[in-house]
């Protein structure tokens, strides 16, 4: 989700002179890495070894960017929390003269994810989003939960291991592995299905990345449906590899459409709220779609947006406009923390949007003194679209439903709108914290902050108990059968 802005003559030469002087840091920056790793013994990175002193330094600059910036920070706990668990790294970190690079890692990102923000990101020097580590020797299975929560491996370089539920690997009990993994995902709130999500769509990725101590072969326990076990030693494989074994792995399509499962029922596929064709042909997609819907004698409509994790905010409010009985509220307001540039700390390390400067023509300070930023059309009162479907809704939503996805669902749920099938969506009923970021470069590791700087916080009616996503009226989870075969859970229930 972005803040729009325009670019004026003016701007434009200040951002000249802004790209010189980020070339600039960025050269210091690199020079400052090179001669930590020329003092390490050209070690591997993750391997690496930097000065506590040196390591402390990123550390501050991630406190104080979090405090001043992050506009979620206490909203979903206590920031008292954020700052005991940075303590706790701090004094880690100064009982050793070195630390390594992935120890490093592997300590802050626990912590980040305590802030309760799935839209804040702590990424490694690498490319290929999340395959950071280990990336020659990840464990070669595709696993999903099933419906009794056990993790069922669904593909694998090794045939004897499909169909059979991972019980150990490497001597850790798979319960201790998971509990490791959910430490360290970023997921909204208290939202419960966010990191189960995220870690069956990455699990080779995120075991390397947080629990792997060095390269296979792996020794994986794994039981059949009887629980009968069988040990397998794998050896490790490449992301590429990875990447091929894990193809066609989901029944969810990964584009946009419409079917008629009958005269009377619609079902619009909603795989993405980030179009490659653009928005306006999303838009276009959108009124097409619910012309063919009303031109015939529809009496139901399934939505399913399982799997889409967001886009562009404002497709969100188009597509329940598409749905809407009466006018609506969407967002309720957008909170942010600083106002101005020069309030940003470290800015020397930051990277800032070039539209940033524009955007703070439209924040003002409300009475309770919270900065809000004034200028988005999801803001206001919104009307029905002239075709919009008023029958029966039923949406089908997972824990990947996050971001714009959780916003759509949200006030569809607050406007009772329909019966809600599936798992807690991904993100939180209540709103989320995105919009641009700001994105810091640890001068020392090389480690990227991305820190969402908008707090987005819904027009819906107030729910009671911890901040959750938007619970499913009927559960839906697919069965140890039904991830074998490929087969869509919902279909059965659907057909009722």
């Amino acid at each position: 989700m972005n803040l729009s802005g325009r670019t004026t003559p003016a701007s434009f030469l200040a951002k000249i002179a802004e790209n010189f002087k980020m070339k600039l840091r960025t050269l210091l920056t690199a020079l400052l890495q090179l001669a930590i790793y020329l003092a390490t013994g050209a070690q591997s990175l993750p391997e690496r070894k930097y000065p506590s002193a040196a390591l402390l330094s990123d550390l501050e600059m991630v406190r104080s960017a979090v405090v001043t910036l992050h506009p979620g920070f206490g909203r979903f706990g206590p920031r008292e929390e954020v700052l005991r668990a940075l303590d706790s790294v701090r004094n880690v970190i100064k009982r050793s003269d070195s630390t390594s690079f992935i120890s490093f890692y592997r300590m802050v990102n626990p912590v980040l994810t305590k802030i309760r923000c799935g839209h804040t990101k702590f990424f490694p020097p690498m490319k290929g989003f999340p395959f950071y580590f280990f990336t020659d020797n990840l464990i070669p299975v595709i696993v999903r939960f099933d419906n009794g929560g056990q993790l069922l491996v669904t593909r694998s370089g090794y045939p004897e291991a499909v169909g059979k539920y991972v019980k150990r690997i490497n001597g850790q009990p798979i319960e201790s592995v998971l509990n490791a993994l959910r430490g360290q995902l970023f997921v909204d709130a208290h939202v419960q299905t966010s990191a189960d999500a995220q870690i069956q769509q990455y699990f080779s990725a995120w075991y390397a990345d947080f629990v792997q101590l060095g390269r296979g072969p792996f020794t994986v326990v794994l039981a059949d449906d009887h629980g009968a076990e069988t040990t397998i030693a794998m050896a490790g494989i490449s992301t590429d590899a990875w990447q091929v074994l894990n193809q066609n792995t989901s029944y969810l399509t990964g584009h946009n459409h419409l079917s008629f499962s009958s005269d009377t029922v619609a079902r619009l596929r909603i795989a993405t709220f980030y179009p490659q064709q653009g928005d306006k042909y999303f838009r276009r997609f959108l009124d097409s779609a619910f012309v063919q819907i009303g031109s015939r004698k529809v009496q139901r409509l399934i939505i399913d947006v399982r799997g889409n994790e967001g886009g562009n905010d404002a497709l969100g409010k188009d597509l329940y406009a598409h749905i809407a009985r009466n006018d609506f509220r969407y967002y309720d307001r957008m909170e942010v923390k600083v106002k101005r540039k020069k309030d940003v700390p470290s800015r020397a390390n930051v990277y800032l949007p070039r539209f940033i400067g524009l955007a703070t023509w439209f924040i003002r300070k409300d009475a309770q003194g919270r900065l809000l930023f004034k200028k988005h059309q999801n803001l206001g009162i919104h009307h029905p679209h002239r075709q919009a479907f008023t029958g029966n809704v039923t949406f089908l939503m997972d824990g990947l439903s996050y971001s714009v996805t959780s916003e759509f669902l949200a006030v569809a749920r607050s406007e009772s709108r329909g019966v809600f099938m599936g798992e807690e969506s991904g993100g939180a009923y209540q709103g989320d914290n995105s919009g641009t970021f700001a994105i810091y470069k640890l001068p020392v590791t090389g480690l990227d902050l991305g820190i969402p700087l908008a707090g987005y916080y819904m027009a819906v009616k107030p729910e009671s108990g911890a901040s959750r996503g938007i619970m499913p009226d009927v559960v839906v989870r697919p069965s140890r059968e039904d991830l074998l075969s490929g087969r869509d859970p919902a279909d059965a229930l659907l057909a009722k």
